[in-house]
């Protein structure tokens, strides 16, 4: 999956977490019967700048080391969802806490995980993505802690602050992407431009744990990810 394509899967599968689905269609306008005929679930539509960063602290893990890895989003983008339209700038955080297991057959064993979204957010970038910035108090939606015994607690919210230079020449990208499940039906395009990127970020005014295992900046100049289930 090409990584503009990516970044609009995030924010679609973020806004599936945390709000119902809502059909985009008009009573006056019903979909038409067949076995083409689709309804629509969820529409994402977006330009501006994507900030993205993740890190981890088992850069080579073994079989059982603990591991935390942190991804830190920056949107300063315009976006329509469905009907709605929003150019507010958004700050999103994701953490996950797991158990690492070194057979391939066997799933790693989340021990937490909790996420985290600000509208309004400070998130400024120029479009020859050079640099950006984050900044904001996140406040964690979802959390959930699989181990009680592990001692870790959900946090309320989190003071972000994230910094990305960008490095290396600028790439231009088109990528288009579908994914056909049993019941939906994923369609995304994207196009714009992409750079590696170095990054820094604390929580709360302590460092990000682990090592920085990827950093990028991104401006979509045309994004859509559409999400459609059949009609019956």
């Amino acid at each position: 999956m090409g990584r503009l394509v990516r970044i609009l899967a995030v924010a679609v599968l973020w806004t599936l977490l945390t709000a119902p689905l809502v059909a985009d269609a008009r009573a006056d306008d019903p979909p038409t019967a067949g076995s083409e005929a689709r309804t629509l679930v969820f529409r994402l539509r977006t330009t501006g700048l994507v900030a993205e960063a993740v890190w981890t602290t088992c850069p080579a893990p073994a079989d059982g080391d603990v591991c935390t890895d942190t991804i830190i989003f920056g949107f300063d983008t315009r976006d329509r969802e469905n009907k709605e339209r929003s150019d507010t700038p958004v700050l999103r955080i994701l953490s996950f806490v797991y158990r690492f297991v070194e057979d391939p057959e066997a799933p790693s064993g989340l021990i937490a995980e909790w996420f985290g979204r600000l509208e309004g957010a400070d998130v400024e970038g120029d479009p020859r993505l050079d640099h950006a910035t984050a900044q904001g108090v996140v406040p964690i939606q979802i959390c959930t802690i699989f181990e009680p015994a592990s001692g870790l607690t959900c946090p309320d919210t989190l003071d972000v602050s994230a910094e990305w230079t960008g490095v290396g020449a600028r790439q231009r990208v088109a990528d288009h992407t579908v994914a056909r499940q049993p019941v939906r039906l994923e369609n995304a395009w994207s196009r714009g431009w992409q750079r590696d990127a170095t990054a820094v970020a604390t929580t709360d005014g302590v460092p990000v744990a682990g090592v920085l295992v990827f950093a990028q900046l991104s401006r979509i100049d045309q994004g859509e990810i559409v999400v459609q289930h059949p009609f019956e």
